[in-house]
């Protein structure tokens, strides 16, 4: 199955795109599986340490996730199944103080 990505911010220039496209083996992947075969890629190293949290690989502290306009804290979290038609966004959180 092919994955759509969009991008968005200091995700986009550490990817150097602002869409792509992965191949996953599952009928329907889970988020956390998408983004994890993801920066799993050497040529992704930026983007992982950008986009997981250290310590504990979760990506929900440095990014908003929406699958097709819906933010995962809606659907089932990183466990939120994608299908066929559906797009995987990741958008930073900005962090101040």
């Amino acid at each position: 199955m092919r994955i759509r990505l969009r991008l968005y911010g200091v995700f986009r220039t550490a990817a150097g795109d602002s869409q792509l496209e992965l191949e996953v083996l599952e009928e329907r992947p889970s988020v956390r599986t998408v983004i994890t075969q993801l920066v799993s890629q050497e040529q992704f190293k930026t983007l992982k340490n950008l986009l997981l949290e250290d310590g504990t690989a979760d990506p929900r502290p440095n990014a908003l996730i929406m699958v097709s306009g819906r933010e995962i804290g809606t659907l089932n979290g990183l466990e939120t199944q994608l299908g066929e038609d559906e797009e995987l966004a990741l958008l930073p959180v900005a962090h101040g103080g």
